[in-house]
């Protein structure tokens, strides 16, 4: 980690146990980088409220400070209102008698020290597969609209509407194209679901065992496709200190082992515990796998954390690397062959694969080098990309794409 790094997290384990810090606590902070790694993993607000303000004042430029306390406040008031409407929705998902699961944000925001300060924009929900139509057809009665079907993954559904939170209609917590283990665990979803309170209305959420599953596997997910930021750790964190004394947590490594993600959470929870002096386990510290696994991935783990942002678009040529390290067209074994081989295939791809621009080819395949220069022209003269950023993509993305490869295959994902 590098000194904006430690600083985040310094902040961040105040924010979460409700302490602040005196900034002469904390050297050599460049306030404009800690704001800039903050708004990038979404916890601005979590980290403004671990700043004692007699301090601040002193250390932090006037303006800088004047539109972060301006952002906190418009942010606290988003949350609420959004909180706010989907309590309306899922009110409608009650009336109609159907019944629904809360997931992620919406219940993990209770155990923050101010749930308006674990920030969200959108609205994950899980339902019976069989209550889909009746679940598409409400949300088209309230002026949602469905934006994507079933997706060749069997993820979920979108639903739009202006000035509302975005809903994503959940049937399945096994994203198919990352998740290499059964879905067994599944079966008792709903035996175990917990009642709660979203925005006043009274609905499911997972069991707290259940939980913390998914919310590890939502991170496994979001690493091999993207990758994932602190924000989604500091979920996890706040679950353990608050519920784990509450957590069957030997069924909880079962059901990890059972979808595949085993290992991988191992890695999470060191790392939680790395950073944010977390606590693990008793049943975890039994565990001898945890000294397997080397510190070297560990740090490898962090660093992809800290580069990637919430939700692991931080850096283009990052998220160009990615898509080597794992292919999901490829599946999640064959995704992460050889890179080398991947960058070459983007150069120069299968002539049969190439738009129509480039149908001259498939005609007179003697043309395929001219249509693969072609295709390099037309790749350099994007404008949505700058030419900086286009050769900083050339040059790093092998590099970054082998040590992405290392880390999935070393956590089994």
């Amino acid at each position: 980690m590098n000194t904006t790094e430690r600083a985040l997290i310094t902040l961040l384990n105040k924010a979460i146990h409700k302490e602040t810090a005196t900034l002469d606590e904390i050297d050599e902070i460049h306030w404009g980088k800690l704001l800039y790694e903050a708004r990038e993993h979404h916890v601005s607000p979590l980290v403004y409220s671990a700043i004692d303000r007699r301090s601040a004042v002193k250390c932090i430029a006037p303006e800088l400070l004047k539109d972060w306390k301006k952002e906190v406040f418009y942010s606290g008031i988003n949350q609420q209102n959004h909180i706010m409407k989907v309590g309306e929705v899922l009110e409608k998902f009650n009336e109609n008698k159907i019944s629904v699961i809360v997931l992620k944000g919406l219940v993990v925001r209770e155990y923050f020290p101010m749930p308006q300060l674990r920030t969200m924009s959108d609205a994950d929900v899980l339902v019976h597969k069989e209550d889909l139509k009746t679940v598409s057809k409400m949300m088209e009665d309230l002026g949602y609209t469905q934006t994507k079907d079933e997706d060749d993954h069997g993820a979920h559904i979108v639903f739009v509407k202006p000035g509302q939170p975005v809903f994503e209609v959940h049937w399945t917590l096994a994203n198919k194209a990352f998740f290499k283990g059964d879905t067994s665990w599944e079966d008792n979803l709903w035996e175990e679901t917990v009642e709660v309170e979203v925005g006043g209305v009274k609905t499911l959420s997972l069991g707290l065992e259940d939980l913390a599953v998914h919310l590890c596997i939502h991170m496994a997910v979001h690493l091999a496709h993207t990758g994932f930021g602190v924000r989604q750790l500091l979920d996890l964190v706040l679950l353990v200190e608050k519920k784990g004394d509450e957590i069957n947590w030997s069924s909880f490594i079962q059901k990890a082992k059972a979808c595949g993600i085993y290992k991988f959470t191992l890695a999470i929870f060191i790392a939680c515990n790395r950073l944010f002096s977390m606590e693990l386990p008793i049943e975890l510290k039994k565990i001898n796998a945890l000294s397997k696994i080397s510190n070297k991935y560990i740090e490898l783990l962090i660093e992809d954390i800290f580069a990637s942002g919430v939700h692991g678009t931080k850096d283009q040529t990052r998220v160009f690397a990615s898509e080597f390290a794992f292919d999901q067209s490829e599946g999640a074994t064959e995704g992460r062959g050889s890179i080398f081989k991947k960058y070459m295939k983007l150069l120069f791809p299968p002539i049969k694969d190439m738009g129509e621009r480039y149908s001259y080819a498939r005609k007179f395949i003697v043309l395929a080098p001219v249509a693969w220069i072609h295709h390099l022209f037309v790749g350099l003269l994007n404008k949505d990309y700058s030419f900086k950023n286009k050769m900083k993509m050339a040059t790093a993305t092998i590099s970054v794409s082998n040590k992405r490869n290392m880390l999935l295959r070393e956590l089994d994902l």
